[in-house]
């Protein structure tokens, strides 16, 4: 009998929707409360789930009652707590080492440069490995957490001033170094199972980076037929036969196209992207990337991916938070524009925190790469140019 523990993140995802024929058997605790629960057979919103031992408590007691035959979770920051509860409870599924290697960015650099190039890196203990790197591979050097994720907390040093700051501030110990790689940045995000293959290639709009100094964030997708989407697709492959991978699994990889035509490995993570990734792939696709790993993952059947090419493809840019008040515009009046959204629940004045913070954004269509890219940045132009002020609160 089918019993699934599910540890939710995702304010968005619908399970019952998601798993009509054993809606009843899911166990669900999530970090977000969710609508439609009515059908699932347990539902619990768990403030702060993702930090809290609650649910791991909670999902180790049921299943002294009833053994699960399953437990899914669609947030990157659960999967070696997941991973712990499979293998203490017999349950199939990613393992802890697995887990680990696709969360501690040393690890999976570690992992990934037996197979592909990857930027040299360290882990840091103090500030005397920090500069011990930098003094053996130059400025600019890359600092950031070895399992956080959005950019959150990334630093870029660019010489002796930025490292005098950055030693201004409280020290981590979950730090590591990097070399910086130019170039532009391409993400690479599949679902992979026995007799399921699906894979789709984008390119970021700008650097991920680039929010924490104001840039506008975006994305968007190469055609499948595409020479350098095969390239990447083959780039992924050699990645992951680095790894120890599930049966069925998520990937998202992001990779640098550096100087010399070179592919260099960036990050990879064993979960569906985030973002506007699950949105532009249903738009170009019809596949929901959630539903395909998620179910599969329980054993239970999907749709076949498409087999021919999409007769069109889609991207993504959202406008920052401006630091200062202002109203986003109403939808842009372009007949290309397929979804516009406003984060209504966007403090007036917030500022950017992660890579895919949002005052609003738009989803575009075209017939190929360049004509998403040239659509994109008329929009970003047009809603930008249509900002709305707002009066300064007084304190």
């Amino acid at each position: 009998m089918t019993n699934v523990a599910v540890i939710n993140y995702s304010p968005h995802l619908d399970y019952a929707a998601m798993f009509p024929d054993i809606a009843g058997s899911l166990q669900v605790f999530s970090h977000h409360e969710l609508k439609n629960t009515g059908k699932l057979g347990r539902y619990e919103y768990v403030e702060n789930c993702e930090s809290v031992p609650y649910v791991e408590l909670m999902i180790r007691r049921l299943a002294r009652e009833k053994p699960f035959t399953h437990l899914i979770t669609d947030n990157e920051y659960d999967l070696e707590r997941a991973a712990r509860i499979r293998e203490d409870l017999g349950i199939p599924g990613q393992s802890s080492a697995s887990a680990l290697s696709f969360r501690d960015k040393v690890v999976m650099k570690q992992t990934a440069s037996r197979t592909v190039r990857t930027p040299r890196f360290a882990r840091l203990g103090t500030i005397v490995d920090l500069t011990a790197f930098i003094a053996e591979n130059a400025y600019p050097v890359v600092v950031k957490p070895v399992k956080q994720g959005g950019s959150r907390d990334i630093v870029v040093l660019r010489g002796e001033e930025d490292l005098i700051a950055f030693s201004r501030r409280p020290w981590r110990e979950d730090l590591m170094a990097e070399e910086f790689i130019e170039g532009s940045m391409y993400h690479v995000d599949a679902v992979l199972a026995d007799g399921y293959r699906f894979v789709a290639s984008s390119r970021y709009l700008r650097s991920c980076l680039g929010v924490f100094s104001g840039q506008n964030n975006g994305s968007l997708q190469l055609r499948p037929d595409d020479a350098f989407a095969v390239r990447l697709e083959e780039f992924l492959d050699r990645v992951l036969g680095a790894f120890d991978t599930p049966e069925t699994g998520a990937y998202h990889l992001e990779v640098f196209h550096a100087p010399g035509d070179e592919l260099v490995f960036c990050e990879i993570a064993s979960r569906v992207g985030g973002d506007r990734i699950p949105a532009l792939t249903r738009a170009t696709y019809g596949v929901d990337l959630h539903t395909a790993v998620l179910r599969q993952s329980c054993g239970l059947p999907v749709d076949p991916p498409p087999s021919g090419p999409p007769a069109e493809v889609h991207g993504s840019v959202s406008i920052l938070p401006q630091g200062i008040p202002v109203r986003a515009p109403g939808r842009p009046p372009f007949d290309w524009v397929r979804h516009y959204e406003v984060n209504e629940g966007l403090e007036p004045g917030a500022v950017t925190t992660y890579s895919a913070s949002y005052l609003c954004f738009v989803i575009v269509s075209g017939t190929d790469t360049a004509e998403v890219e040239k659509r994109l940045l008329e929009a970003e132009a047009w809603l930008m140019e249509n900002l709305e002020d707002l009066p300064e609160k007084v304190s």
